[in-house]
């Protein structure tokens, strides 16, 4: 098997690893999502720490503050993506933090002076275009755009959230490894949420306890297995199989979960995630692309 096609494959499988943990996040809808995202951080932070103990990966950190933003912005867009599952759906909560990349252009050029180009300016104008169709308002009038409502506002925020994690992370590529920035996701979302995970009341058992384990496992694994596939992948290709867990989640969400679909919602869903397509491959710094990894 050549390297490319490793890549390939283990890109693939973080897929399916992410799309696992969002249905787990679904099923789990019944405990608060300051739980969901605490045991998603905990057990990062477990892999991550028993690898390094074991020297199969090397923690170093450099630029302190940066990380700390980055785990800031990174963690709070987490918790939203978790909040909103249960509330908008598995596929379309997916979809629509999938738009990060939109936002994370937007802010590039205004913080990192980076030229947008025509290509990518009206990639973001056609994704915000696909953002309305997709959202609930006026299902039955295809070509009136709606005005998203309070849920998918804040679900749009966290992919601005992202948005921001990408400009931060194209910073760190420079002073940190893939395995620190990572860690420092999930240190700082660790301690924004583990106040409010403890206040809510919540009776989870041990088979709510089992699952929240599972969410982090399978996030873990996904992580994992993206970070050794960019090893072997080339920018394009990295960037095109990433935006897979968008239309997986998709799938998913109407098959497994019954959630409703119409002409619509498929064409908002297809725009908003073509477009976001556009952006990562016409961004020529991997560390784009990379980002994927580490927004789960």
């Amino acid at each position: 098997m050549t390297n490319e096609a490793r890549g390939v494959m283990l890109t693939l499988a973080s897929c399916v690893a992410f799309c696992l943990m969002s249905v787990l996040v679904q099923h789990a809808s019944q405990i608060d999502p300051y739980k969901t995202t605490l045991f998603r951080f905990v057990v990062g932070l477990g892999i991550l720490g028993t690898a390094a103990l074991l020297g199969k990966i090397k923690l170093t950190f450099t630029h302190g503050p940066l990380l700390f933003l980055r785990g800031l912005f990174g963690g709070l867009g987490i918790l939203i993506f978790f909040w909103s599952m249960p509330r908008l759906g598995i596929g379309k909560a997916t979809v629509l933090i999938y738009s990060f990349p939109i936002f994370g252009s937007l802010f590039s050029s205004v913080f990192l002076k980076e030229r947008l180009g025509v290509v990518r300016l009206a990639a973001m104008l056609t994704a915000f275009a696909g953002i309305c169709l997709l959202a609930s308002d006026h299902k039955d009038n295809f070509l009136q755009l709606a005005v998203p409502n309070g849920d998918e506002l804040l679900t749009i925020f966290g992919a601005m959230l992202g948005g921001i994690a990408l400009v931060i992370v194209k910073k760190l590529h420079d002073t940190d490894s893939s395995y620190a920035i990572f860690f420092a996701q999930c240190t700082i979302g660790l301690w924004m949420v583990i106040v409010p995970a403890n206040i809510v009341p919540c009776s989870i058992g041990w088979s709510g306890g089992l699952l929240l384990v599972a969410i982090g496992v399978t996030s873990a694994i996904g992580q994992l297995l993206s970070t050794e596939a960019y090893r072997h992948l080339s920018v394009a290709t990295g960037s095109s199989l990433g935006m897979l867990v968008p239309v997986l989640n998709y799938i998913v969400g109407i098959a497994v979960f019954g959630e409703p679909v119409s002409v619509r919602s498929m064409i908002g869903s297809a725009t908003v995630v073509g477009a976001s397509l556009v952006v990562l491959r016409k961004n020529k710094n991997g560390s784009a692309d990379r980002l994927q990894e580490r927004e789960r």
